[in-house]
């Protein structure tokens, strides 16, 4: 059995954890659930060494856990998944996993890792990246992956997964679950750091809710449901989304895209592409990531070049999926992060000065306005927690008053209300006048939000029939069964 005893842990002003107990014990899988901010991830953090609890204590089979120890919880058998991968980026994927449990395969060299490690990818329906790719060039889906791979590699007494399956195919997350289980058959611990209910109810034998840093209740999974889970969570229910109707705003698109084609060391990412959105639409791109969908956010943020092809777009504002990478600089305040948007930075410039005072008052209004919980805007992105930090990229998209959101999994790791309260402000800057291209893993989000549905499959585009709403159907073409 793991235990927690009266941990608290204050960051600054605010006080994460209050005087936290908790337990899991062998052959369990123990659901944590909580809204962003709550404190899930700070208690995973201090069971798996990485941070020092200010006080309490933890244990393992009655042992004390050594504190603030990465290496005593690993020696210890405790293995953490975090919400964004933590791997070497200038590193092969290889190399990272050589670095992991796969060296303790027999034979030399990267080969006998990389073997060992393509055995439990195939077991799991994982495809790995091409040999020798660097993990910076690897999608958000694939590091995720190989997170996983890295952590089961050490065979864990514990393992402790932080929104493991966010950006997961459909087919991958049942394979995965099934996996928890037999961790579960084996005797070992799972925890399991979630906003989705339907999976903490499909694998979880116990769940504990935390709230603002306390614990409000440790239930029997079979003993409650989802809609009274919501409520210990976040309090009460937040109204059911409702899907737009398309209505045409305007005439012409505010984006096009026509026979957009991108080579990359001479394999195509991105094959023929052509779309057009109108004012109003929400339109879904459904896939499993790494088919193309990270390129075509690229492109469209200016960052790669394409090789041919033809884009014609008004003002234009991206919500990346991994924030910590490619939305935020961490190590610079919220408000230098918001005036990051080249319209936000010009409205608080004049004559290449910058009116400070002026932009720090208006990002205390943003975050007011996006319930950004954070003792203020001159604090370190870094010391939010991920939903915070998503909700500071997504103000910043909606603050610099786009004419095109592109949003790329925009409600990854986020809680039910922070989902809810998102998906609201797309819908309403839709409904404004403005258009959406909504790229997500969650095919419920993709149903949901769409006026229409695309589907993305090895770097190409397939438009589903109006009304052609079946998930299963759904899920056979982002496999690529196109006939």
């Amino acid at each position: 059995m793991i235990r927690a005893r009266a941990i608290s842990k204050r960051f600054g002003a605010n006080l994460a954890l209050d005087a936290v107990d908790f337990t899991a014990a062998a052959g369990e899988i123990h659901a944590l659930l909580g809204e962003n901010g709550a404190g899930k991830t700070t208690l995973m953090r201090i069971l798996a060494g990485g941070l020092r609890a200010d006080s309490g204590s933890a244990t393992l089979d009655d042992a004390p856990l050594q504190p603030g120890s990465p290496r005593a919880a690993l020696q210890a058998g405790i293995v953490a998944v975090h919400q964004s991968p933590m791997l070497f980026e200038r590193l092969t994927w290889e190399e990272n996993l050589a670095l992991g449990g796969f060296r303790k395969t027999r034979g030399p060299g990267l080969a006998a890792a990389a073997t060992a490690a393509a055995a439990l990818a195939e077991r799991l329906g994982f495809e790995l990246p091409p040999p020798g790719s660097l993990v910076e060039s690897c999608a958000l889906a694939e590091r995720v992956r190989l997170e996983l791979l890295l952590a089961l590699s050490f065979d864990p007494r514990v393992l402790i997964l932080d929104e493991p399956t966010g950006v997961l195919a459909p087919a991958e997350v049942s394979a995965f679950l099934d996996l928890l289980r037999a961790l579960r058959g084996q005797g070992r611990i799972v925890i399991l750091v979630t906003h989705k209910l339907a999976e903490a109810f499909a694998v979880a034998d116990r769940v504990t809710v935390l709230r603002q840093g306390r614990i409000v209740a440790t239930l029997a999974a079979h003993q409650t449901g989802e809609a009274e889970l919501a409520r210990f969570m976040i309090g009460e229910l937040s109204p059911a989304r409702e899907t737009i109707t398309y209505s045409d705003r305007g005439s012409g698109h505010l984006l096009e895209i026509t026979n957009l084609v991108l080579d990359d060391g001479g394999q195509r990412r991105l094959d023929g592409i052509t779309l057009a959105l109108g004012p109003g639409e929400i339109v879904g791109l459904a896939g499993v990531e790494g088919n193309g969908q990270i390129e075509l956010v690229e492109v469209l943020a200016g960052v790669r070049r394409p090789t041919t092809g033809e884009i014609r777009a008004g003002e234009l504002a991206v919500i990346p999926q991994d924030r910590d990478r490619d939305g935020l600089v961490l190590g610079l305040r919220l408000w230098e992060n918001l005036i990051l948007a080249r319209p936000l930075r010009k409205r608080f410039s004049r004559r290449g000065w910058l009116n400070r005072t002026t932009a720090i008052e208006f990002a205390g209004g943003l975050m007011q306005r996006f319930s950004i919980r954070t003792p203020g805007p001159q604090v370190m992105a870094a010391t939010l927690s991920g939903g915070n930090r998503q909700r500071l990229t997504v103000a910043r998209a909606l603050a610099s008053a786009p004419q095109v959101i592109v949003a790329h999994n925009p409600c990854r790791g986020l809680d039910l209300a922070a989902a809810a309260a998102i998906s609201r402000l797309l819908s309403g800057f839709a409904a404004g006048g403005g258009a959406v291209l909504l790229i997500s893993s969650d095919l419920d989000e993709l149903l949901t939000l769409s006026t229409r549905m695309l589907v993305m499959s090895g770097g190409r585009l397939r438009a589903l029939a109006t009304g052609e709403r079946d998930p299963a159907r759904l899920g056979l073409l982002m496999a690529g069964k196109w006939n």
